[in-house]
């Protein structure tokens, strides 16, 4: 045995015993990593007890490590100050979650604070914390010169009139990850959250479970067009429907780095797929799509479900809550001898698939572009007067119109409309509920009617800057006095 300095010990006992103490004493490191942590300690108690809080032992636990979870804690005002001054010199801590935090304004100020001056936080979690407004305002400010990379701002009641802060905050420089699921964004003033998208440097953003649709789709999706950065993009439980659908559709067909797309649950019923699946089979850069929980029946499956498969470069097709046909599977089968894809569904019925004629006629009728029937009754009428609009419905001349003779109208004009539609319009102008309807309640009707088009009439002048969108409804193949799809073509 190879013994350095051996005079210094009796026997060779004593020399092992040396040995083992050695080993098992802490290095020089060690040692002060653990005087580091009991300093911070020791700082975080007397700063509570300096603004009179209770120390908070969850708190104590973490400090000196990279990740301080603090969610649904509850914290005041004063408890977060003691929190933030403990860790304000600490530049290893590079996760902060603060979520389930009722905080009042105090607390943002010192919040807001913090990240100016900190330089070592790359991820932020501040969910259910009511961040709206001015405090919205500030913390977007306080961001601009902070490192942080992924912000989780979900159920936080942002809305509309946040808009312009939103748009800001979607050009911070430093944010690759943005999470805005759970909040109130809908249809109005998204036009400047659209402009900042084209200029983002986000990779993945979420906008799940909001209220985005019509004019508020469409602007996403313009913005989005123009982005060279957004990899990942989750617009769940929204409600794009067929306007959404074909703004999604020209989005694709411009943009080529988006690589994962989820529309689960968007009302996308078959004439949206359509009008989307151009986009999609003209797009080679996106490879996961999530459509589940969208109106699809079963025997639409084979030619629209197929053709995303056949026609573009989708490796992951996610189908939750759809239930598919056997066709449809041995088109997956077919694909999948020349490629890899992943298909995800619910189940598998024999049912048989639609010829292409039958589903042509099925998804032109126009109650799936959710037509209003008042709206059609009005359109119908052009420019004759209300009691001559009467007497040319009133075929039998017993001054009642009846439900035979509104469906012989629309007929007539070649505009096939469902049952349901026709009930709203008698019980829109029954006013007495007999099933009929004679002149005066019709001329009350037609009044009623005139006030509803004027509303309509002043939110179309405020839409008159969506041109796009008209030049969309064009593409998509849709005639303007039927409102059918002309799906022959749009494939």
């Amino acid at each position: 045995m190879e013994r350095k300095g051996c005079r210094l010990f009796r026997s060779d006992t004593a020399y092992l015993l040396y040995l083992h103490q050695q080993k098992n004493q802490p290095n020089k490191e060690e040692l002060e990593k653990k005087t580091e942590k009991e300093r911070r300690i020791q700082t975080y108690e007397e700063d509570c007890h300096q603004n009179g809080v209770s120390c908070l032992s969850r708190f104590s636990r973490q400090i000196g490590t990279s990740d301080i979870d603090m969610s649904n804690a509850c914290l005041n005002s004063l408890e977060l100050l003691t929190i933030l001054n403990t860790v304000k010199s600490d530049h290893k801590v590079g996760h902060l979650d603060l979520s389930g935090s009722t905080m009042c304004v105090k607390s943002y100020k010192h919040l807001c604070k913090f990240l100016r001056n900190n330089r070592s936080l790359s991820i932020l979690k501040l969910r259910n914390c009511f961040i709206q407004g001015e405090i919205l305002h500030a913390l977007t400010a306080s961001l601009q010169t902070s490192k942080v990379e992924f912000l989780d701002l979900g159920n936080n009641g942002v809305n509309d009139s946040d808009c312009e802060t939103l748009s800001k905050l979607l050009t911070t420089k430093t944010l690759k990850e943005l999470y805005l699921s759970h909040n109130r964004l809908e249809t109005r003033n998204l036009r400047h959250v659209g402009i900042s998208l084209a200029k983002s440097r986000l990779e993945m953003l979420d906008l799940s479970w909001n209220r985005i649709r019509f004019t508020g789709a469409i602007e996403i999706a313009r913005g989005i067009s123009r982005n060279t950065n957004l990899r990942r993009l989750n617009l769940s439980w929204n409600g794009f429907g067929f306007e959404g659908c074909v703004a999604l559709s020209e989005m694709l067909e411009a943009n080529n780095v988006l690589t994962e797309l989820d529309l689960t649950n968007n009302r996308i019923h078959p004439p949206a797929l359509i009008a989307l699946i151009r986009g999609i089979t003209r797009n080679s850069a996106l490879k996961v799509l999530n459509l589940s929980m969208n109106p699809i029946p079963v025997s639409y499956t084979c030619f629209l479900l197929g053709s995303v498969l056949k026609n573009s470069s989708i490796q992951e097709l996610i189908l939750k809550r759809i239930v598919v046909n056997d066709d449809f599977l041995d088109i997956v089968r077919s694909v999948q001898k020349t490629r890899h894809v992943h298909v995800e569904y619910e189940r598998c019925l024999s049912v048989p698939s639609l010829d292409q004629q039958t589903m042509s006629e099925e998804v032109r009728a126009p109650w799936l572009f959710n037509l209003d029937p008042l709206n059609l009754l009005f359109m119908l009428k052009e420019k004759n007067r209300a009691q001559d609009f009467f007497n040319k419905i009133n075929r039998d001349g017993d001054d009642v119109l009846s439900y035979q003779e509104f469906r012989e109208l629309f007929k007539k004009a070649g505009i096939p409309v469902s049952q349901l539609v026709l009930d709203k319009i008698i019980d829109f102008l029954d006013k007495n509920k007999d099933g009929n309807i004679d002149l005066s309640e019709f001329l009350d009707g037609d009044k009623r009617i005139k006030k509803i088009t004027r509303g309509q009439a002043k939110e179309t002048a405020r839409r008159e800057s969506y041109t796009k969108y008209s030049r969309s409804f064009r593409k998509a193949r849709i005639d303007s006095q039927t409102y059918r799809l002309d799906i022959e073509n749009s494939q």
